[in-house]
């Protein structure tokens, strides 16, 4: 592979749709003499995802493919893109469905190195203009059965949700400032991070890895910062070719593992039921097509 100050990881599932827009746009981005290479980590398209890599491939010597023969989800695709590009000093992940704007790159590790964070991320803006997400706080028990769960719509002001997604906070005026946990699809980690903590754990096959890992990032003192200044563009739907079936059950899944994994007997007592009730209604609602 080639040396670099900074390996892009793009995992993608029948992401035809978005994937050359996220290129071009990594192409057109104003790195100054950042040397950045371009990995991508296929999980099983049956698309024309990997063709059209192949093609950038063929015009651009920092860009790798890595062609999985099965879908092995988010973190273990992202993990091999580390692995083979492990002498880097940075790894942005970023998802195929994300356009970025020319500075978002330099900016955000601008943010990561003033601040001396090992984990960074910016703004994910929607096709609306709104923010999509970008960081969350640490979920507590109370996130887990009024966000993460359909007992949510029993909350009339909907506080735990906001909370979760710091909507209950003042507006921050600076451009860098700390937060719990940066989104997965727009994350900037350190290598020195890595060393300190190991990979993305490979039991969430997909949904709050970002959470796990940002948090045994804290738990070591490690700094989490976002970035303002750095913006992408979510245009949404990378795996929309996908079955809502696997997606949800990846969902219900990770909720169970991330409780169990940092939560006590209390608390899991108390709210793993509570997910299995939440499990029945959701695929209930899936087979019946409601």
């Amino acid at each position: 592979m080639t040396n670099s100050n900074l390996s892009i990881i793009i995992v993608t599932f029948n992401s035809e749709k978005y994937i050359h827009k996220c290129i071009r746009s990594i192409k057109e981005s104003e790195l100054e003499d950042l040397k950045t290479n371009i990995v991508i980590i296929d999980n099983s398209s049956n698309d024309k995802t990997v063709d059209i890599v192949k093609k950038y491939i063929k015009l651009n010597s920092n860009i790798s493919l890595i062609k999985n023969i099965n879908n092995v989800g988010f973190a273990r695709a992202v993990n091999q893109g580390i692995k083979e590009n492990f002498q880097s000093e940075y790894f942005l992940l970023l998802n195929p469905d994300t356009i970025l704007e020319k500075k978002s790159i330099f900016n955000l590790i601008k943010c990561a190195k003033v601040n001396q964070s090992g984990i960074c991320g910016g703004e994910t803006i929607d096709t609306y203009g709104n923010i999509s997400g970008s960081c969350f706080r640490f979920p507590n028990l109370m996130v887990g059965i009024f966000d993460f769960t359909n007992f949510r719509k029993l909350t009339k002001n909907d506080y735990w949700h906001k909370y979760f997604y710091y909507l209950d906070a003042k507006p921050i005026k600076k451009d860098c400032f700390s937060v719990d946990v940066v989104t997965g699809g727009y994350m900037l980690i350190k290598k020195n991070t890595i060393e300190k903590i190991g990979l993305l754990d490979e039991s969430f096959f997909m949904y709050l890895e970002d959470v796990d890992y940002c948090l045994r990032a804290k738990n070591v003192g490690i700094k989490i910062y976002h970035s303002m200044e750095s913006k992408i563009l979510h245009v949404g739907g990378a795996s929309s070719n996908n079955k809502d079936k696997v997606r949800h059950s990846s969902w219900l899944r990770s909720r169970k593992l991330y409780f169990i994994k940092h939560f006590g007997l209390l608390e899991n007592a108390i709210i793993q039921p509570i997910f299995l009730i939440d499990d029945f209604f959701i695929m209930t609602k899936l087979k019946l097509g409601i």
